[in-house]
């Protein structure tokens, strides 16, 4: 008797699936990736306008722009995936995709599984940046600040501008050598014994005292211009060594740093503001699983209506789910909402929506009836 060959079964639903949860996953990254563009676009042209004024090291400029990169990376995802979905049940829409499936009896609910497998995949990822990633990076950019703060203006110093000093006056440097931290024609505006004056000095360095944090400028043969002018008591000194304190700026501190605590200690704090953040954290993934759903019943394309019709309408239920959780969180930290409520009834009347628009929309109908007197 012949061996039986036994072919590999085709399934061709396996095969659907794949090919939705693939393109939904090239146009999520895509997304995701042009949001990660202009999130480091902005940041970094406010990151240089700081360090241009002194508030920032220029030194851990580029740390602290990828530690807020990864702070920001959880918020991101949801509406990616969200606009993920959109793109690719869209596409499948308006190249007739949808109405051949439908027509070989694979209906809209059909797609909910391989949407829910992909956004359950998603939504860990959006888990691990929000409960670990985030409050680690967080806690990196409080170090990296503080660890700083003594050297605000050593590293905001930009060469050939004038740089401001905070508690008053200004000066200008013609160069700067960041390893010796030595400057070049150095112009100084300060007020000494209520008398205000100008330095200049071929040469200098910056001095700071360790124990204290306070900082120095110590100019090399200059002249100082004493008085005002217009009038006979203006004096002009030469000097070997000329020493100005220049008061450092102080880096914000914030006394809880709630962002930066791990999840055993958001759950063992008894505060307000812990169980906000507790939540938000929380937010991020079910927000992500949800807004999938409500993707798929908006995905739908009626050449009649315009390509992005659906798309309108999609965008302004992210933005009315977003404002609601924010609402939400101002609730808990004043302290009308309860820790066990916090921001569940807002997940869960977007629950109710997401059901009620798929249900809709598998029986063909439009996800929000027409007022009766429009049909007359």
């Amino acid at each position: 008797m012949l061996p039986v060959l036994r072919l590999p079964v085709c399934r061709p639903m396996l095969i659907i699936d794949r090919a939705l949860m693939r393109e939904t996953f090239q146009s999520s990254m895509a997304v995701t990736g042009v949001f990660l563009v202009l999130f480091l676009v902005i940041s970094l042209v406010n990151g240089l306008a700081k360090a241009a004024v002194g508030d920032v090291p220029v030194a851990i400029l580029f740390t602290l722009l990828g530690l807020e990169t990864v702070k920001t990376l959880a918020l991101m995802l949801p509406l990616s995936v969200f606009i993920g979905i959109l793109l690719a049940l869209g596409r499948w829409y308006r190249d007739s995709e949808m109405t051949v499936l439908a027509a070989c009896g694979l209906g809209i609910e059909h797609f909910l599984r391989p949407v829910a497998l992909l956004a359950g995949g998603f939504a860990l990822v959006a888990a691990l940046f929000s409960f670990y990633l985030e409050p680690l990076a967080a806690g990196l950019i409080h170090k990296a600040q503080s660890s700083g703060s003594g050297h605000y203006q050593v590293s905001g110093i930009i060469p050939g501008t004038f740089n401001q000093v905070k508690g008053g006056g200004f000066f200008y440097v013609g160069s700067v050598d960041r390893k010796t931290s030595s400057l070049d024609d150095i112009f100084v505006n300060n007020e000494q014994l209520g008398k205000q004056g100008v330095l200049v000095a071929s040469t200098g360095h910056y001095y700071s005292d360790r124990s204290t944090g306070d900082q120095y400028l110590v100019l090399d043969n200059g002249t100082r211009y004493e008085g005002e002018p217009g009038k006979a008591n203006y004096r002009i000194l030469k000097f070997g060594t000329y020493v100005v304190r220049i008061i450092p700026r102080v880096a914000p501190v914030l006394p809880t740093q709630i962002d930066a605590m791990s999840l055993h200690q958001l759950l063992h704090a008894d505060n307000t503001s812990a169980v906000s953040e507790l939540h938000w954290r929380i937010a991020k993934p079910v927000t992500l699983f949800i807004l999938a759903f409500i993707a798929v019943a908006f995905a739908y394309t009626n050449p009649r209506r315009g390509r992005y019709a659906g798309l309108f309408g999609a965008i302004v239920v992210y933005f009315v789910y977003a404002n609601l959780l924010a609402v939400g969180d101002s609730m808990i930290k004043s302290g009308k909402v309860s820790a066990a409520v916090g921001l569940w009834w807002v997940h869960g009347l977007f629950v109710v929506l997401a059901v009620y628009l798929l249900m809709r929309r598998a029986r063909n109908k439009t996800l929000f009836p027409y007022p009766r007197f429009l049909h007359r």
